[in-house]
């Protein structure tokens, strides 16, 4: 930090302190004694004192500003020289840049939204006047204590139609980070290119990132003019889906496609967050690249072959079974011993030789029942016509026993032996009685 010029009185400012150091410039901030009041004095360091295209363009920055006269546009209240170094005082924006606030990460929508809603209206006057600022970046949008918003830093401006020259060496100037696809390319500029700084600068204060990083300044370019922008939602969820298409709008490659003013950026994004669902979202909708910029991209980075690496056998994870591929009968060529399938036995069922055991003794049971009935049935009818004779002889039979014994007292035999068949003559009940001795003849 150069401390040669803090104490120093430049212009009738008292430089108190150094505030911020840039590319070409540094920044104190002075105490102007004549209006009792605090303002920013920009100087160019001496070892640039030198550099013609330096000086030249320190002189542009101061009658840009000269000229340009808007609220949001931070004024320019004295052009000088001290000791040969030239020096620019400037209002002092006390609230820091909105870089400063990125420190803390993504600003809230309605903020975003105040902030564009002052800087938009400055960037489209000074396009009307015919002023290009080619450096629009979050360092270059400061704010003072009531938290408004102002351009400042324009250096690298160009006027449009007057100075074809350009001041640098090359004809590519700015940061690139924030480079349209025409800047990056040496393209011919209109103010449509600064639409894209600031698409690139809202992209920021939504997400808190840049939409295309490197690790060098050419491939962040490349990436400009190559590539599709990423999701905004994507790297800031809290985001409404609406703000997708604004964002995508004013990142468009060609100048055409996107928005052709600040102010369209501004209606876009407050109609975005008004309405925050999947307004002007549709099903296919999405931030892919398009086929031609897909093709555009891959010939400009050619890929080259590589060799296929040798297919890995499938694995099977936990959730994922792996079921073998089908193959016929006829077409197997394995010769050894096929193992019969084993049949599964339910659950709480009897075994099958039990099972069959019990069917047959059902069945034979039933098959003797049948013979005992048909044999009984036979007999039966075989047996029909001599019951008769059964019974007559059954009772001759007992006649003639009772008769031979003479257990039948008191009938006479021709009686018994009269008697009709099937009948018994009536006998005297048996009694115990001893039988009479016979008479004595004497």
């Amino acid at each position: 930090m150069n401390h040669s010029l803090i104490g120093v009185t430049i212009g009738g400012c008292e430089i108190r302190e150094e505030v911020g150091r840039g590319g070409m410039a540094t920044v104190y901030r002075a105490h102007q004694i004549s209006m009792d009041r605090d303002v920013a004095v920009k100087v160019l360091p001496p070892e640039f004192l030198h550099q013609s295209a330096s000086l030249d363009r320190f002189k542009q920055e101061a009658s840009i500003v000269a000229r340009l006269e808007h609220r949001a546009i931070v004024p320019v209240h004295d052009y000088g020289e001290y000791e040969g170094i030239p020096y620019i005082v400037m209002r002092y924006m006390d609230g820091g840049s909105v870089e400063d606030l990125l420190v803390e990460g993504p600003l809230p929508p309605e903020q975003v939204l105040h902030i564009l809603q002052q800087i938009a209206p400055a960037l489209d006057y000074a396009h009307r006047e015919g002023v290009l600022h080619r450096d629009l970046k979050p360092s270059n949008i400061l704010l003072d204590a009531n938290g408004d918003a102002f351009i400042t830093d324009f250096g690298i401006a160009r006027i449009l139609g007057v100075n074809k020259k350009p001041l640098t060496t090359s004809g590519v100037v700015g940061t690139p980070s924030y480079m349209s696809p025409e800047q990056a390319q040496g393209h011919e500029l209109d103010g449509r290119s600064d639409v894209y700084a600031l698409g690139v600068v809202l992209f920021e204060m939504l997400t808190g990132l840049r939409p295309f990083d490197g690790e060098t300044p050419y491939s962040v370019a490349v990436k400009h003019v190559t590539e599709a922008p990423p999701s905004a939602c994507a790297m800031n969820p809290d985001l409404p889906r609406a703000v997708e298409p604004v964002l995508r709008k004013a990142l468009e490659k060609k100048p055409g496609a996107r928005h052709q003013t600040a102010a369209e950026v501004t209606t876009a994004l407050a109609a975005a967050l008004e309405s925050p669902g999947d307004a002007g979202l549709s099903d296919a909708d999405d931030t892919h690249p398009t086929l031609n910029e897909m093709l555009k991209a891959e010939a400009a980075h050619p890929v080259l072959p590589q060799a296929v690496p040798r297919a890995q056998p499938y694995r099977a994870s936990p959730d994922i079974q792996i079921m073998p591929a089908y193959v016929s009968p006829a077409s197997r060529s394995y010769t050894g011993a096929l193992v019969p399938p084993r049949h599964r036995r339910r659950a709480g069922g009897l075994p099958s030789w039990l099972t069959w055991a019990t069917v047959g003794m059902l069945i034979g049971g039933l098959l003797l029942a049948a013979v005992l009935v048909g044999g009984y049935y036979l007999l039966n009818a075989s047996n029909g016509g001599t019951g008769a004779t059964v019974t007559e002889d059954l009772g001759a039979t007992a006649s003639f026993k009772l008769t031979a014994t003479g257990e039948a007292v008191g009938v006479p035999a021709e009686e018994a032996s009269s008697a009709a068949p099937g009948e018994i003559a009536a006998t005297s009940p048996p009694t115990n009685t001893p039988r009479a001795a016979p008479d004595d003849p004497s």
